[in-house]
């Protein structure tokens, strides 16, 4: 009877240390799975941040080489300027009698020997006066003085001698009390007379640039084919040089805009400002670990 009650009561204790260890084991292995779960969720969140990290400091790189190619940019300009204003001073040559030669000519002086048509000018404006000592010429009449600079560039049809063709020429810039032809009557030049121009070629409307109408006799933009159609002539220009300060009444002449639009200097500085924040926001961030704010 004794060894009886001691096998049962064996049975017994080995049935609880197995219930206890499979209780064990099923609270110890879900914990050794929930802290490889958040070791990886913790390891891929390190690596994303050092992806994002390294992607990000691409922005102050990129905008430096930008910043860099602007530095390039300016100088190319600056030097093509220089090379166009260097070519409209250079020695005058004879005015081609093949007009189509005039395309690869812009900016080059030329002479030529003929008669202006005064009953057929036209005035293009209101522009800016462009003096001989500006290294930039303002290329529209909205940063002029209206008391002093606002005038009109004044376009005189012009009758060749040797072969009778009539081109456009720009004889200068009045202001507009000289508007009124009877203002400036000892300026109407008649008969032969021999000038140098520059050679300037067809101009673009430019954005928010009223359109000009021919039958009101209003020009605001240099469009060779609508002026040579409108007053029967050859579609050929020439800004006309002439002494800086002539007389009184007199259209002033020189009036060659080298348009060439140059704000390589403005992007430099954004780029490279660019550059400087977003590097000293990268370094705080992640090199120093501090809020950005």
């Amino acid at each position: 009877m004794l060894n009886t009650v001691y096998k049962i009561s064996q049975g017994i204790r080995k049935l609880s240390q197995l219930s206890y260890r499979s209780v064990v084991i099923k609270f110890v292995r879900p914990n050794t799975t929930y802290t490889n779960v958040f070791r990886s969720q913790k390891q891929k969140k390190e690596e994303g941040g050092e992806a994002i990290k390294w992607i990000l400091l691409m922005i102050p790189v990129t905008s430096f080489g930008l910043g860099c190619w602007q530095v390039y940019r300016l100088q190319w300009k600056l030097e093509l300027i220089d090379m166009l204003q260097a070519k409209s001073n250079s020695e005058p040559i004879d005015m081609p009698t093949n007009f189509e030669e005039l395309n690869n000519l812009e900016f080059r002086p030329v002479k030529v020997r003929g008669e202006f048509l005064h009953d057929r000018e036209i005035m293009i404006g209101p522009r800016a006066l462009i003096e001989e000592h500006q290294a930039m010429p303002r290329t529209g009449s909205l940063m002029s003085d209206p008391k002093k600079n606002q005038g009109w560039l004044l376009i005189t049809p012009f009758k060749i001698t040797d072969t009778g063709d009539v081109i456009l020429v720009n004889r200068g810039w009045i202001p507009k009390s000289l508007r009124p032809k009877d203002k400036r009557q000892p300026s109407m030049v008649e008969g032969e007379v021999e000038l140098t121009g520059v050679v300037r070629l067809t101009e673009n409307r430019r954005p928010f640039m009223p359109k000009n109408h021919p039958e009101k006799g209003s020009w605001f933009y240099r469009d060779l084919h609508q002026m040579s159609a409108h007053l029967n002539c050859s579609p050929v220009w020439l800004d006309a040089r002439g002494i800086p300060d002539p007389p009184e009444g007199w259209p002033i002449p020189n009036q060659t805009r080298v348009t060439i639009r140059n704000e390589h200097l403005s992007y430099l500085v954004t780029w490279y400002s660019l550059s400087a924040l977003t590097a000293i926001m990268w370094h705080r961030y992640f090199i120093r670990k501090l809020p950005l704010l």
